[in-house]
């Protein structure tokens, strides 16, 4: 395989990566907002199984989980070890035949191997710390910035040559919004993990006050995500408008911010299905804002004279 071929399949295979990366994501909501982070209580298999069936779980005792649930934390470590991984170390083998060439390609595909062997060891410690708000964090936190290097890779290929790459001042903006809209989201995966959701009830106020009585901890998890989102929403609007980059922010920014008050103020007495729904389009939505700041990112890295579309 010549060089040329070499990076168009690792064009192809980040872009897919991305996408798998992004439904692994997309699954962790799912499984910790229907509670069946525990449904599979060891690890790596499930209830001593490879593949659990309704008729091996009926015969055994102490499964308190429906076989949905069951199915959902399976179906989850399924997509992360035959889907995610393979494509992953596609990224990194094709990355390694073309160092010389573009090394920077090189170094993401490193470092995204890393990360996925320090997410699999994560992975398998939120089930034996029984799924803890901490370790739910660092496990998303892990895959946000995989996800971030996919779609590095992704961008990048999208310039068939360039001679470097440069991170001047609007990059590392770029850059720190994206570390900031990660922060909100773990902390609101914390709100999430902990029950904290409807601990402020009311919105924009909390419990009818602008700075409410810290009475229980619950309270200042979810006073600390508002704050936190106030901060990134007020970042965002306003760098975005700098930098000229508003439309592309802008919508995304606004979809957010309703869902956010969304859940607080209809959230309760809804059904559970609804409740996760919107649970989980919430983190959706961040997850796409996060993806956007990356894009960016590269874009206003990449020196401008070196572009070939």
């Amino acid at each position: 395989m010549n060089q040329s071929g070499s990076f168009d399949y690792l064009r192809l295979c980040s872009v897919l990566a991305s996408g798998a990366i992004m439904l692994q994501i997309l699954l962790g909501a799912m499984t910790r907002l229907t509670g069946s982070g525990l449904a599979c209580p060891d690890w790596p298999l499930c209830y001593g199984l490879w593949f659990p069936t309704t008729s091996a779980l009926a015969m055994m005792s102490g499964v308190d989980y429906s076989f949905g649930q069951v199915m959902l934390e399976w179906g989850h470590r399924f997509n992360a070890a035959v889907v995610v991984a393979p494509l992953v170390l596609s990224v990194f083998l094709l990355a390694f035949r073309g160092r010389r060439c573009q090394p920077l390609f090189w170094k993401i595909g490193v470092a995204m191997v890393a990360i996925l062997i320090v997410q699999s060891g994560v992975g398998g410690f939120t089930v034996f710390d029984h799924n803890s708000p901490w370790s739910v964090s660092i496990h998303l936190s892990l895959a946000l910035i995989l996800l971030a290097f996919g779609v590095s890779l992704v961008r990048l290929k999208i310039y068939s040559t360039f001679k470097n790459v440069e991170c001047i001042s609007t990059s590392w903006i770029f850059a720190v919004l994206a570390l900031l809209v990660l922060v909100t989201m773990v902390s609101g995966a914390i709100v999430a993990k902990t029950g904290a959701t409807l601990a402020c009830s009311g919105w924009p106020l909390c419990n009818g006050q602008i700075i409410p009585v810290i009475q229980e901890t619950e309270i200042a998890l979810h006073l600390s995500h508002r704050i936190l989102a106030l901060l990134t929403f007020l970042s965002l609007i306003w760098f975005s408008y700098q930098l000229h980059v508003f439309r592309y922010i802008a919508p995304l920014i606004v979809a957010q911010v309703m869902i956010g008050a969304f859940v607080i103020l209809v959230y309760q007495g809804n059904s559970f299905l609804f409740q996760v729904a919107i649970g989980i389009v919430h983190q959706m939505i961040g997850v796409a804002i996060f993806v956007t700041l990356v894009w960016l990112f590269w874009t206003s890295s990449v020196s401008q004279e070196t572009r070939q579309h």
